[in-house]
């Protein structure tokens, strides 16, 4: 199988390329940082959108790619809406959303078959939080962006998949901020030492994707529910 995944220097992207590489799965990586795996990547910083089609056209060497992961994302300054530039907006805008955009479009322009396409969601994405307006904003964006192309692109299947709370460098900047400030960091930092780690969750969501079929092409999926339910 082959998978193309975003963010893959450290964290979630990281441990999935990593695990999809030990099953012995074709993995091509993007991510602004070189990373010590052994896989087929570039580097590319998603800020720099003329740059990325660029790499697209380097790295990839095949006409089939079995499913993208699209989990490269950040998270912003955390800080009340007002305070946000529209600098800030742009920026966060540009790699949770625009970038996804010209990698999808650079497949579909290249004629890649391509089975699956997974964004990495979040509840942020439906539910928003004080503070949190450049995250949760991008991601609802991200979201629907995906559900746009599930209705246009029918033969390929789209899905927003939200892993729940992951123990990375995101989590340790809400850690370090006051809840006085800002309240809505105070159910994460009560979290922070029970949250799973990012190679727990991508362990979950590689047995989770051959279910995602099953699910409507552009919705919403919380990985939470399935493992819950077991």
């Amino acid at each position: 199988m082959s998978i193309l995944i975003t963010g893959t220097s450290s964290g979630l992207g990281h441990e999935l390329a990593k695990q999809f590489a030990e099953r012995g799965d074709t993995v091509y990586g993007i991510s602004r940082t070189s990373s010590d795996l052994n896989i087929k990547q570039a580097q590319c910083n998603l800020l720099d959108l003329q740059e990325l089609p660029i790499v697209l056209n380097k790295l990839i060497d095949t006409d089939q790619i079995d499913t993208v992961i699209l989990n490269a994302s950040m998270l912003g300054n955390i800080s009340e809406t007002r305070s946000l530039t529209v600098e800030e907006f742009h920026e966060t805008f540009t790699v949770n959303v625009l970038a996804n955009k010209v990698i999808i479009d650079w497949l579909l322009r290249h004629n890649i078959r391509i089975k699956n396409i997974v964004g990495i969601s979040t509840g942020a994405s439906l539910k928003t939080y004080y503070g949190w307006s450049l995250y949760c904003t991008s991601k609802s964006a991200f979201k629907q962006l995906l559900s746009g192309y599930a209705v246009e692109e029918p033969s390929i299947h789209f899905l927003s998949l939200a892993p729940g709370i992951i123990k990375t460098k995101m989590q340790d900047y809400i850690y370090s901020i006051n809840p006085a400030s800002i309240p809505s960091v105070k159910k994460f930092r009560d979290m922070y030492d029970t949250m799973d780690t990012p190679d727990i969750v991508a362990e979950k969501i590689i047995k989770f994707l051959p279910n995602i079929n099953g699910l409507e092409s552009g919705s919403y999926f919380d990985l939470r529910k399935a493992y819950n339910a077991k």
